[in-house]
């Protein structure tokens, strides 16, 4: 790890010293003959310890190419590191299969971002596996945390930055990497592992209740120490803001803030079409094949619409996402089968990989963008729904609700407290299956169902959606841009 490093920043080809799948130490010897001047320069140079010399940014990352929110986020601040100074060098901890020709030709067509090859050095990892659940089908949230540390070894082993990012959320890699190699730690948090809603749903008058609390308390309070460790905090919403606020205690507020994800908005306002014009009868729903982002509620709930609409021209779902493994294909294939046994396949299209053109091109002619995650920690996708100019329908929870889908009165330009149909920005619903809903059925009850909130959208005048589509946009022009990522982001840098 100490040779890499040392050939890295004297490199003016940091790639080369890339590992890959099978070679690990034996790469530096290969390439060494490859550029046998600049090896013999390599052992020689003495770095200055100022401004002057190369920094390394290591980006903890073991799903580098999953393609989704976080990934976006991950690319985009590679992006920034590399433009805020040339001498920049970014690391990528990757557990991918994929060649890291492949894996950036995959970012520009996912997220249209584009980089200098030479400055970005992919460290291979053998040990993803260990922070995959199902690694640890008991324990899982310790087995995971132990898994974290190990693959964290691994990465720091290949190749030490001078500076560890982490963008995933890997956490109990923090004290390791702060106690043994003593580098600034940047965290850009998505959402807390655990929290205190997670203790609150326990029943525990239970003895396997009380059990899991005393489990659970014990690894909040560990969750809290490693939190410790961090120098910069970056929340990528209010709802995680105020859970970090909460958990991370021993963190000063100085040290913590709120940024929000990059969304390519100017990307999507540019290929916007104009909203006085009606648009195609189509419900997209972009996200990964997951179970929390809840494909089989919107089935179930378009299976109902369908047969309450009385217009004769119905809406079209099409579920656009990225597949990662074989549980995301085996995923699918329920899904399909479950459209087969509510008999709407013909009004159900799955796009699989779709690359960033084409996803364009579906944003921009569809007429209603949906995010059925519950408690969905921030949710670029929904911003990007307002960029290109749909209808938002949301969970009334967390970061749509909160921060997204807000109210937005044209005539201040501004968002305001009172939600009404002069203020409207989009559409939010509630679910009998919400995790939550039972705490207060009476609030939640006052949130239409997902069904409902599409049946409202179709009765809706063409100057009615306009209005929403207006506010949407001035909310994305306000709110969110990669412009404003990079601000908050090189202030970090900085």
């Amino acid at each position: 790890g100490s040779y890499r490093r040392r050939f890295i920043l004297g490199s003016t080809n940091p790639a080369l010293y890339s590992t890959t799948k099978t070679i690990q130490t034996l790469r530096i010897a290969q390439v060494d003959k490859e550029n046998e001047v600049e090896f013999k320069e390599n052992i020689k140079i003495k770095y200055p310890d100022d401004a002057t010399r190369k920094r390394i940014y290591g980006f903890f990352h073991p799903y580098c190419n999953a393609g989704g929110g976080g990934e976006k986020v991950l690319w985009k601040a590679v992006e920034t590191t590399l433009n805020f100074n040339s001498k920049n060098i970014v690391l990528i901890y990757t557990g991918d299969e994929e060649s890291p020709k492949d894996i950036l030709i995959n970012v520009e067509r996912r997220f249209g971002y584009k980089f200098n090859p030479k400055r970005i050095v992919f460290i291979y990892l053998y040990k993803r596996y260990l922070i995959e659940p199902s690694t640890w089908p008991y324990f899982t949230l310790i087995g995971q945390a132990i898994g974290t540390l190990l693959l964290c070894y691994e990465a720091l082993s290949n190749v030490c930055p001078d500076v560890w990012v982490d963008t995933m959320g890997l956490p109990f890699s923090y004290p390791l990497v702060a106690l043994s190699v003593k580098i600034p730690i940047i965290t850009y948090t998505h959402f807390p592992i655990i929290s205190g809603d997670m203790l609150g749903k326990l029943n525990v008058w239970s003895p396997r209740g009380l059990f899991k609390y005393c489990y659970w308390s014990l690894f909040m309070y560990l969750y809290t120490l490693c939190g410790s460790f961090v120098d910069v905090t970056m929340a990528n919403s209010t709802w995680t803001y105020n859970h970090l606020k909460e958990i991370w205690r021993f963190n000063s507020e100085a040290s913590m803030e709120k940024v929000y994800p990059p969304c390519s908005t100017d990307n999507l306002l540019k290929v916007r079409k104009n909203d006085n014009e009606e648009k195609e009868k189509v419900i997209v729903s972009l996200s990964q094949f997951r179970p929390e982002k809840r494909h089989d509620l919107i089935l179930e709930e378009f299976s109902d619409y369908l047969q309450k609409t009385e217009s004769t021209e119905k809406y079209k779902l099409i579920l656009i996402g990225s597949i990662r493994s074989k549980d995301d294909e085996k995923m699918v294939k329920h899904l399909k089968e479950m459209a087969d046994t509510l008999k709407i396949s013909s009004h159900v299209e799955f796009v699989l990989d779709c690359g960033y053109d084409l996803l364009k091109d579906y944003l921009t002619k569809s007429e209603i963008g949906l995010n059925a995650m519950w408690n969905e920690h921030f949710g670029i996708v929904v911003v990007e729904y307002m960029a290109a100019g749909l209808i938002p329908l949301v969970h009334a929870s967390a970061g749509p609700y909160l921060d997204i889908v807000v109210p937005w009165d044209l005539n201040q330009n501004e968002q305001v407290d009172t939600y009404n149909e002069e203020t409207r920005s989009g559409f939010y619903f509630k679910s009998k299956k919400d995790p939550d809903y039972g705490n207060d059925p009476i609030k939640n009850s006052k949130f239409p169902g997902l069904s409902q909130c599409i049946l409202q959208i179709e009765k809706l005048s063409q100057i009615e959606k306009t209005k929403i589509l207006t506010r949407g946009k001035e909310i994305v022009l306000n709110k969110f841009s990669d412009v404003e990522f990079d601000n908050q982001f090189e202030k970090v840098l900085e």
